[in-house]
């Protein structure tokens, strides 16, 4: 399993009460600390900060990454994208 993340990445939370619920990796701060969004309970101007430790690389999206990166995408959209992730999972 591979342990790297990059922006773009859908990851799925280990702990807490987001376990198990899947969100976009947006940023990685320089401590290694990784901010994830999922576009309805955290969205792109509230991301949650997260150990690495605690979430679970799930794949990697080129066209999310266009999304997360693109200004004008919104939340619904992001949403709508992970949507489809929980139903291969």
């Amino acid at each position: 399993m591979e342990n790297e993340f990059k922006v773009g990445d859908i990851v799925s939370s280990l702990s807490g009460h987001d376990k198990n619920h899947l969100f976009i990796v947006v940023s990685i701060d320089k401590s290694g600390y990784i901010a994830i969004i999922d576009g309805k309970s955290r969205l792109r101007d509230n991301p949650k900060i997260k150990n690495p430790k605690h979430l679970r690389k799930i794949a990697h999206d080129d066209k999310i990454l266009d999304k997360v990166l693109s200004p004008i995408a919104t939340n619904t959209e992001i949403y709508k994208m992970i949507k489809v992730y929980n139903y291969k999972e």
